[in-house]
């Protein structure tokens, strides 16, 4: 019997965030008087955070007629979620520094939360005052389509294409530009291009294989699907001026952001380090050490991500998070038995940890507890109904079994949950019933009861 793989579940490893903008407008030629400064609002924020934005306002008003004092102090507004504010500052720099394509190019990033047209108006602004900037031409590329103004949108890509043949993220766009124009029959001949010039990405090729799929080429899709497993993780193009929001970032949020797409993008000497700078910077926080950890174990080095994470455990007992991946990595380093548990110790900490569980019931099947695996998939599948690879891995364990009637009643639902994005999990559901129809006609059907 086959170990149990975990790279699966590596899908489900990566961390989201949520950003919240005001409502808030941005004009860059419509005055040229200076706003008054803001003021800092202490309410609901940090001292070292109220300590930075009253540093940098002092300095701007020490210089008020500084773009570069009024620049940045818009970047500090930015970074700790004051939109409306940094966008006055922005304005102002705007004015000071009417050909500097930075402050428009940070407004429109702050006014795609909350007003395409206005963010557009600002991205196209950046592009004419620095025609080179891919990070500008892109983010109006995304707006345009956004919008449904596909034939902007193509011409920009157009230009990109021209400037910046080996950028995987212009391939991609053009062919989301495809594929939300209703013309998928270009994409095929986009990815050859694409290979021409080297750009080929995981991502890129996980978007072909979805318009593949809408179109009905499910072995093509199929295919794809298993290239971009090990393709180049996706590259997106630098922005140097969002970048330059990390020396004003008192909490870390910035750089953790950066580290986990240092990480998404393979960049892993690069996540170590920036990690390596959050967790000697925040030693009272178990969040960068542990993006270090899975940083190391993300670069083959599994020893020192084990030995980092049984640090972690030591000093934060309680955190079910950082004993999930302690348990991982273990089995990851040929020790079940530590792995098992820690596992326990996880569960006990947070019974309705249904992914936790489901790599429990992986090591009970490769000890050969088959039946106590099959029993603690299914209290992962109640715990996390809604995950769809959670029951994926169900019913491969019960078709290895043949247990086909009960593998066929575990994949009925997943149909439900799946939306139009989740391309990867639906090549995966196509896949599976394909693979279960055929052990239908080859095999008898094996009910879980005695035949009389």
């Amino acid at each position: 019997m086959a170990g149990p793989s975990f790279r699966r579940w590596r899908l489900m490893l990566l961390v989201c965030g949520v950003v919240a903008a005001a409502v808030v407008t941005w004009s860059l030629t419509t005055t040229t008087t200076l706003p008054e400064i803001p003021q800092v609002q202490e309410q609901g924020a940090s001292r070292a955070v109220v300590s930075l934005l009253a540093d940098v306002r002092s300095r701007l008003q020490r210089q008020p007629a500084s773009a570069t004092a009024w620049g940045d102090y818009g970047m500090a507004l930015m970074q700790h979620e004051r939109p409306a504010e940094a966008l006055q500052c922005f304005a102002a720099a705007a004015i000071l520094a009417p050909k500097d394509a930075r402050w428009p190019h940070l407004s429109g990033v702050i006014l795609e939360q909350t007003d395409l047209t206005q963010a557009t108006q600002c991205y196209a602004t950046a592009v004419s005052l620095q025609p080179k900037s891919a990070q500008s031409r892109l983010r109006l590329v995304s707006v345009l389509l956004t919008q449904g103004r596909f034939p902007e949108a193509d011409r920009e890509l157009q230009q990109l294409s021209q400037q910046f043949p080996g950028e995987p993220e212009v391939w991609l766009q053009r062919v989301r530009l495809a594929r939300l124009a209703g013309i998928p029959q270009q994409v095929s001949e986009l990815l050859q291009s694409a290979r021409q010039h080297q750009s080929v990405s995981d991502l890129l090729l996980r978007e072909v294989a979805g318009v593949q799929l809408q179109i009905g080429q499910q072995a093509l899709a199929e295919q794809l699907l298993t290239e971009s497993g090990t393709a180049p993780p996706h590259r997106s193009v630098r922005d140097p001026w969002l970048e330059q929001l990390r020396s004003f970032d008192a909490s870390g949020v910035v750089a953790s952001a950066q580290a986990d797409l240092q990480r998404q993008q393979g960049q892993l000497d690069r996540a170590v380090q920036t990690l390596s700078t959050l967790a000697n910077r925040f030693p009272e926080r178990s969040r960068p050490a542990l993006n270090r950890a899975l940083a190391l174990r993300d670069q083959g080095n599994a020893a020192a991500a084990l030995a980092e994470l049984v640090e972690l455990a030591t000093r934060f007992p309680e955190d079910p998070l950082i004993l999930f991946h302690l348990a991982v990595t273990a089995a990851q380093a040929g020790q079940p038995a530590q792995a098992l548990q820690t596992l326990e110790r996880c569960l006990q900490l947070k019974p309705d940890y249904g992914l936790a569980r489901a790599v429990r019931a992986d090591l009970l099947e490769a000890a050969g507890q088959v039946a106590a695996a099959i029993q603690e998939y299914r209290q992962a599948v109640a715990d996390s109904p809604g995950d769809p690879w959670i029951r994926f891995g169900l019913v491969h364990l019960l078709l290895r079994q043949k247990r086909l009637p009960e593998a066929a009643e575990t994949l009925q639902p997943i149909q439900s949950i799946l939306t139009s994005q989740m391309q990867a999990e639906t090549a995966e559901l196509q896949r599976l019933q394909n693979e279960l129809q055929q052990a239908t006609v080859t095999e008898p059907l094996r009910s879980n009861t005695q035949t009389p």
